[in-house]
């Protein structure tokens, strides 16, 4: 346990600065919904490439992190299969249910929160943690997102494939993971070009954790009604994935593979956060107009708002000396 507060209470005052000046900015029209849309493409496509680019560009990856890639990707099908199991006892038939239990909004969320208060040199911990989560994301969830919104036609994993290879955000990550384990970085690191674009692509990638934190504050918004389902849904989630991740992080994190301590609290970060805010992207126009999704609405806002909180309990307990 930290008890430095005198170090952390400075680090946490710029989140909800941010996150205030953000719902100003809705509160006041001054940003429309438009160009909420427009920086999210900024950030998804530019800022936060940028960032991960620079993380995995500093990462010495090891054997352990393999480890790492396969416990994070077993923990979402581990809690597919709970999803399917509530959704089983549930009266709402709905096929989407199950995969709110699953997945973790990381791009969004968890890297602005982890970066804001460990600084973003300290993001490749949860960049390295969150790419067990995008394999599941790009091959299970997406796969089963585009089946339910295609009406259950067959799907080719060809396509699945090149979805996720063309993703900036992928591209980034294998950029820097082949520019660092090739050596290539250490030879051109004098390079006063080379420097000048990793510079450039660093200044680029500062802009994600406030346009982000912005982003959330203006979009933060839920309704008071029919919030049952939604907290059954947030409860089960921290109550199943937060002992596994202290679990994890203690024993086989910390003595088994004898990594270093904020791997465990970026474990810990990830599994607090909410599904990912693309399960609505794939919704049918019949059902959105039927309003049969406001759950899943409702859902994703409400564990924005406890995922914050969250988060900044595990900054107080459970920030390692560092």
């Amino acid at each position: 346990m930290n008890t430095n507060y005198i170090e952390i209470i400075p680090k946490i005052i710029p989140v909800f600065i941010l996150l205030g000046v953000g719902y100003f900015l809705k509160v006041k029209k001054f940003i429309s919904n438009n160009s909420i849309g427009e920086i999210k493409k900024l950030i998804v496509n530019i800022s936060l490439p940028a960032l991960l680019f620079m993380s995995f560009l500093d990462v010495n990856f090891t054997i352990e992190f393999f480890f790492i890639i396969l416990i994070v990707f077993l923990i979402n099908l581990l809690m597919l299969l709970i999803g399917k199991g509530f959704a089983f006892f549930t009266k709402l038939k709905d096929p989407h249910l199950p995969l709110l239990f699953t997945g973790f909004e990381v791009g969004m969320l968890g890297i602005p929160l982890f970066g804001a208060i460990y600084g973003t040199e300290s993001i490749k911990y949860m960049a390295v943690v969150d790419l067990g989560q995008e394999i599941y994301v790009w091959f299970v969830l997406f796969a089963m997102l585009l089946s339910l919104q295609q009406k259950g036609k067959q799907l080719h994993f060809v396509g699945l494939f090149k979805s996720f290879i063309t993703s900036p955000i992928i591209i980034a990550i294998l950029l820097g993971i082949i520019l660092n384990s090739s050596g290539i970085k250490s030879l051109i690191s004098e390079n006063f070009l080379f420097q000048g674009v990793i510079n450039s692509i660093d200044m680029l990638g500062s802009l994600t954790v406030p346009l982000i934190l912005l982003v959330i504050g203006y979009e933060i918004n839920f309704k008071t009604s029919n919030i049952s389902l939604p907290l059954k849904i947030i409860g089960i989630r921290l109550l199943i994935l937060v002992p596994i991740a202290l679990l994890v992080g203690n024993f086989v994190f910390s003595k088994y593979l004898e990594l270093d301590p904020l791997y465990s609290v970026a474990l810990l970060s990830v599994v607090i956060l909410p599904p990912p805010f693309i399960i609505p992207l794939f919704f049918n126009q019949e059902d959105e107009q039927m309003g049969e999704k406001s759950y899943v609405y409702n859902t994703l806002s409400i564990s924005t708002v406890i995922s914050i909180i969250a988060f900044l309990i595990i900054v107080v307990f459970f920030t390692p000396a560092l």
